[in-house]
């Protein structure tokens, strides 16, 4: 099925922005990821001055935007969908360092070349084609400084067909579709994408897994403990996404 065009995802998020968190984050399996994912950032941030010029990009809620928060670090965190970006402000209003929020779209961001140390992107890009998807990283590499990291995250499509069956009932009975409107990447053809565009990739870590749903609504703790175990191979090929750290070159 065709996929949605960047307009679209944006009125798809202005009405989702009220639902957002209960349906991604509120729920068993969504809190395991949360601290999943929020395990795996931290970890890639070791190192990163508190004084980087550091930009989120595609925000939403502020999922990773309260962490970056939390962490120390003074973020400049952008959405294209402003009723998404209210929601973020409203979580990281009232603690310090508080991020400032731009209205901006990836594909053409408001920053000058070479104007940014780190830069994160989570839960956004799978929402496009390779086509897309490759505009958007060579955005990032125009206003990211040589030698700036880059957080990058992407749906893991080796999971997504070794569980094929548990996503198309998914579908089914979520969207009433056969197939996903998002994309699914491979790590090794991603990686490639990334040094094409001028990146050099350092680490890849899986995050959560589809599978660990009914572990969550038994054993969180020991779901959290077996995700920790797809951050790396052999179990990477089914943690649901994975999240690339690299350089620009």
């Amino acid at each position: 099925m065709a996929k949605r065009s960047p307009e679209q995802w944006h009125t798809f998020y202005l009405h989702e922005s009220s639902r957002y968190d209960d349906r991604r984050y509120a729920t068993s399996y969504g809190r395991v990821f949360a601290r999943l994912h929020h395990e795996a950032i931290t970890q890639a941030l070791i190192g990163v001055s508190r004084e980087s010029r550091l930009v989120e990009v595609a925000c939403g809620t502020g999922h990773i935007t309260a962490l970056l928060q939390e962490l120390g670090y003074t973020a400049i965190a952008c959405d294209l969908t402003a009723e998404m970006m209210e929601y973020a402000q409203a979580r990281c209003s009232g603690s310090e360092p508080e991020p400032s929020f731009v209205r901006a779209s990836a594909f053409r961001l408001p920053f000058r070349d070479s104007d940014i140390d780190v830069l994160i992107s989570t839960r956004f890009l799978h929402l496009f084609s390779l086509g897309q998807q490759r505009t958007v990283l060579s955005e990032f590499q125009r206003v990211l400084r040589p030698g700036g990291r880059l957080m990058v995250d992407f749906d893991n499509r080796s999971a997504r067909w070794l569980m094929a069956v548990p996503h198309l009932f998914y579908n089914l009975l979520r969207y009433r579709r056969f197939e996903p409107d998002t994309h699914y990447n491979a790590i090794t053809s991603t990686t490639a994408m990334l040094r094409e565009v001028g990146f050099e990739p350092e680490r890849c870590d899986g995050l959560g897994g589809t599978h660990l749903l009914s572990l969550s609504w038994i054993a969180p703790e020991l779901a959290i403990r077996f995700g920790r175990l797809h951050r790396e191979r052999p179990l990477r090929v089914a943690a649901e996404q994975f999240l690339i750290t690299a350089r620009r070159k």
